[in-house]
This record gives structure tokens, C-alpha cells and sequence, in this order.
């Protein structure tokens, strides 16, 4: 090899080598966040009862008491920062937030962007539509109009399964999703069951039924790609929550059942 050519091999190994340094000083770290004494955490904007904003202005529910109970194990304070469906990630990848709580479903499409702890929630996804409508299937939603959330899985199921000549409208979030079908903007929508029943217990004489199930979900943390040392706390942290019972009390105080025994790990 001439020297040229090895003074362009070096400086190319150099540059390469300087890059991944570059990208090892930029990942998220624990002692980052403790050292700033706050960490920022991502929620859905209108996601009930995972996260919705109550009278008073602040984000509340399941989501929001996971947040505040990994804090609390960081020993920190937590800046809560709602988001909707749609910019969930993009919030991520920005670094607006450290990490999301945020009814993310690990999906391999998102997994491309992201990376996920193990399941800290599961919920089923299911079909509404007014209780006298003849929707049973996915086979009945041709030729209707059917609402879903953003960037979700449901969206995504959907589009997969439904017949061809079904019509979608998108929204922003699951509350506005929700309002879609109240004010028959549309026929149908596919929504977490528990959105709906946050929904039943404001109006018990909502003209709405749940018609089938698409299928069960399962919920992650997602943080970014480089964040590897947060995943690994983050997951050791769930795990010991979950064995002490405290993700499980926080389970049955927003969904009215504890978590399944079955809850996958990875």
C-alpha cells in the first residue's frame, strides 16, 4: 500500500472512529439526568385513562403514575410534557424529553426509530360504533367510515385487514377519536377498550357499543437509540415494580383489573 493511500486509510479509520466516540458522548445517560436533578418524560395528550389533563391543568392517569413512580426511583424531579399521537417520537428523536410513557405499542416499524423496554401495561384494542349499527366484523366495515388515532397500531391493523373499500379519518388523539363517533362523524372507530370505558363511566347513556376486539396490546417505554444505559434502568426498574406490586395497584386503580401474568419480557 502507497503512503498516500494509507495517510486516506488512516484518516478515513480516524474519522470513522471519531464519529462513534462523538456518538457515545451524546447518548442519554442516567448520571446526565440526575446531575440535572429533573427528567423529562413523555405522555399522550389525550389518551384516557392513561393520560388526560384534569380541571386544574395537570396531566393525570395511568402513564402519568408510572412517570412519576420512575422518578421518584431516579430520585429527581419530573417535568410531565404531553404530546399527541403523531408526535410522540418525532419528541423523542428531538431530545425534547429523555423518554416516553405514552401508550406506545413496540412495533417493528417503531422499533427502527426507537428502542423499548418490556410491557408495562396491556389493554385490548376494540371496534365502536352506536349500538344499533350491523358492525360485527372487520368483513362489515366496507364501504364505512371508520376513525383511528395516528401513527397507532390499530391504524395500522386496519388498513392491513379491513376490506379495500373501507374509508379511514385520522385525528390527533384516542379523545378525539372517541368525539369522532359520539358526534357521528363516522361509523365506526378502533380505540383501546379502556378509552372507551372512560367514556361510559362520563356517559353510561352513550348510544355506543364495543362490536369485537381487534386484538391485545401491549404498552412500552421508548427511549432513543442510543440510550442503552437508560433502557437497562428502565427495565430493571419495571421489573422490580411489577415484583412489589406497585405497577400492578397502578393497574387496577385506572383500568379496574391488575396486570396479566403473561406479560412478555425482552
Amino acid at each position: 500500500m502507497s503512503r498516500t493511500r494509507f495517510a486516506g486509510f488512516t484518516a478515513a479509520l480516524l474519522g470513522m472512529l471519531m464519529l462513534g466516540i462523538g456518538a457515545l458522548s451524546h447518548a442519554q445517560s442516567i448520571n446526565d439526568i440526575v446531575k440535572r436533578g429533573k427528567v423529562r418524560i413523555g405522555v399522550n395528550s389525550g389518551a384516557p385513562p392513561f393520560s388526560v389533563v384534569d380541571a386544574k391543568g395537570n396531566p393525570v392517569g395511568y402513564d402519568v403514575d408510572v412517570a412519576n413512580l420512575l422518578a421518584k426511583a431516579l430520585g429527581v424531579d419530573v417535568e410531565i410534557i404531553p404530546y399527541t399521537t403523531a408526535a410522540r417520537i418525532p419528541a423523542l428523536e428531538a431530545s425534547k424529553v429523555d423518554f416516553v410513557v405514552a401508550t406506545l405499542s413496540p412495533t417493528p416499524a417503531r422499533a427502527k426509530a426507537v428502542m423499548f423496554t418490556m410491557p408495562y401495561c396491556t389493554f385490548e384494542l376494540v371496534v365502536i360504533a352506536p349500538k344499533g349499527s350491523n358492525i360485527k366484523s372487520l368483513a362489515d366495515l366496507g364501504g364505512k367510515k371508520v376513525g383511528v388515532s395516528r401513527g397507532t397500531p390499530q391504524e395500522v391493523a386496519l388498513t392491513r385487514a379491513a376490506p379495500a373499500n373501507t374509508q379511514y379519518a385520522r385525528f390527533d388523539d384516542d379523545s378525539t377519536t372517541m368525539q369522532a363517533v359520539v358526534s357521528r362523524q363516522v361509523d365506526a372507530i378502533a380505540i383501546p377498550e379502556t378509552v372507551f370505558k372512560e367514556v361510559l363511566k362520563a356517559q353510561p347513556n352513550v348510544d355506543l357499543a364495543a362490536k369485537f376486539t381487534l386484538f391485545n396490546q401491549f404498552m412500552s417505554i421508548a427511549v432513543r437509540q442510543d440510550a442503552f444505559e437508560l433502557r437497562q434502568w428502565l427495565n430493571t426498574t419495571l421489573s422490580f415494580i411489577k415484583a412489589n406490586g406497585d405497577l400492578d395497584e397502578i393497574s387496577k386503580k385506572w383500568t379496574g383489573k391488575p396486570l396479566p401474568p403473561n406479560m412478555p419480557v425482552f
